[in-house]
C-alpha cells in the first residue's frame, strides 16, 4: 500500500516534479553556493565544524593549517567521506544516533538554517504565489527540494497541503529528499514546535518522520532549538541508507504517473550518480501510455529547464511524442500556459 491516489477522473489531474531550479527565482541558494554559506554559518556557531574541516583536509590532502575554500568543495564528495566516518563509528559500536553521525546531523541542521534564512517567507515572489494559486486538490507535487517555499506560498493564499495523501481537499505534496521541517522520531520533551507524524495511518517502520509547521517561522532557527534535527537526504553513497526513512513516499510512486494527465518537470537536472531519481524516471516515464479514458496524444510531459544540456540529460525520454522540452527558466508565462491548458482540458471533457 503506497501513496493513495484519489478516485477522480484523471482528465484534470496533473503531476508537478520540482527540482532546485524551481526555487531559484526566490534567491534560495543552489548547491554551488549553499555549501559555502552553510559552512560560514556552521563555523560561526559550532565547534563541530572543525571536525568537518579536518575531514576535508584528509580527503583533499591539505596541510593542517591550510584554509579551506568551500566554494570549491564538491558537496557530494564531502557527504561520501562523512558516510565513511559514520561507517567507522558504526563498526566500532559508537554510532551517535540512528539518523546519522553527529557531523552529518549538524551539517543537516546548518544547511537547513541557511535555507530558512534565505527563504523570503514575508515577501514571496509573485511567481510562486501564482503557481500555488493554480494548484488544485487533484494535483500531485513531487519535490526534491528541502526548502519550504511552496508550503509558505500555499499558506499565504489560504490553501492547505498534506504530506500524507489521505486528507481530502488538500494539495498533495511528496518531498522525496526530506524537508527542513521534518525530523526522525518525536523529541523526548515538548519543545513548543508541535511535532506531528507524517504517516499516522501507517505502521511500516519503527522510525516515523515528524513534521513541524512552526518551522516556517525563522524565530525558531534563530533560537537554535535543540530538537530541530532536519531530515535531509544528502547526496553521495549515504543516500541509499537515508531514503529508507522516507520509503513510503518512494514506494511504488510510479503509480502516480498513471493517474495524471499532464506532467511538468520544473528545474530538475539529473546528476549522473543520482541513481534513485534516474531509475524512478527510467521505470516510469519511458513506459507511459495514455490512459484508456484519454484520446491518443492527450497526455503530455513538459520539461522546463534552462540547462544547455537538458536534451542530453533527458535523452531517454525526449524521443517520445508526448515529451515537450522547454529550454527556459521557469516564469509566469509558463504558469499561464498551465492554466490555459487546464481550461482547455476542462472544456474538452464537458
Amino acid at each position: 500500500m503506497g501513496i493513495k491516489v484519489k478516485g477522480y477522473g484523471i482528465e484534470n489531474n496533473r503531476l508537478f516534479v520540482l527540482g532546485a531550479g524551481f526555487s531559484a527565482g526566490a534567491s534560495i541558494p543552489l548547491m554551488d553556493t549553499l555549501l559555502k554559506l552553510t559552512m560560514d554559518k556552521f563555523q560561526e556557531e559550532s565547534e563541530i565544524s572543525e571536525r568537518i574541516d579536518n575531514y576535508v583536509r584528509i580527503y583533499k590532502n591539505l596541510k593542517d593549517d591550510e584554509k579551506i575554500d568551500y566554494s570549491k568543495i564538491d558537496f557530494s564528495e564531502l557527504c561520501d567521506f562523512l558516510e565513511f566516518i559514520e561507517l567507522r563509528e558504526y563498526g566500532a559500536g559508537e554510532r551517535y544516533k540512528d539518523s546519522g553521525s553527529r557531523e552529518k546531523i549538524s551539517l543537516r541542521y546548518y544547511l537547513s538554517k541557511t535555507i530558512a534564512e534565505n527563504t523570503p517567507y514575508n515577501d514571496i515572489p509573485e511567481l510562486y504565489i501564482k503557481f500555488a494559486e493554480q494548484l488544485h486538490d487533484k494535483d500531485i507535487v513531487l519535490s526534491f527540494n528541502w526548502d519550504l517555499l511552496l508550503e509558505a506560498s500555499l499558506i499565504k493564499i489560504g490553501k492547505k497541503y498534506t504530506y500524507n495523501f489521505v486528507e481530502d481537499g488538500y494539495i498533495n505534496l511528496a518531498k522525496l529528499h526530506g524537508s527542513i521541517n521534518w525530523r526522525i522520531e518525536k523529541p523526548y520533551m515538548d519543545d513548543g514546535l508541535n511535532w506531528k507524524p507524517l504517516h499516522p495511518e501507517y505502521d511500516r517502520t519503527k522510525l516515523e518522520i515528524y513534521k513541524s509547521d512552526s518551522l516556517l517561522n525563522y524565530t525558531y532557527w534563530e533560537n537554535n532549538t535543540s530538537s530541530i534535527e532536519p531530515f535531509l537526504v544528502l547526496p553521495g553513497y549515504g543516500k541509499a541508507f537515508d531514503v529508507r526513512f522516507n520509503a513510503l513516499h518512494w514506494y511504488k510512486i510510479e503509480n502516480i504517473f498513471n493517474f495524471t494527465k499532464d506532467i511538468y518537470i520544473i528545474g530538475l537536472s539529473l546528476a549522473k550518480d543520482d541513481f534513485f531519481i534516474k531509475n524512478l524516471f527510467l521505470y516510469t516515464l519511458q513506459y507511459l501510455k495514455n490512459h484508456s479514458s484519454l484520446h491518443d496524444g492527450d497526455k503530455k510531459l513538459f520539461i522546463i529547464n534552462p540547462d544547455d544540456k537538458i536534451n542530453e540529460i533527458y535523452s531517454f525520454i525526449s524521443k517520445y511524442k508526448y515529451t515537450n522540452i522547454i529550454k527556459d527558466k521557469f516564469t509566469l508565462q509558463h504558469i499561464e500556459d498551465m492554466k490555459n491548458r487546464l481550461k482547455h482540458n476542462n472544456a474538452t471533457t464537458k
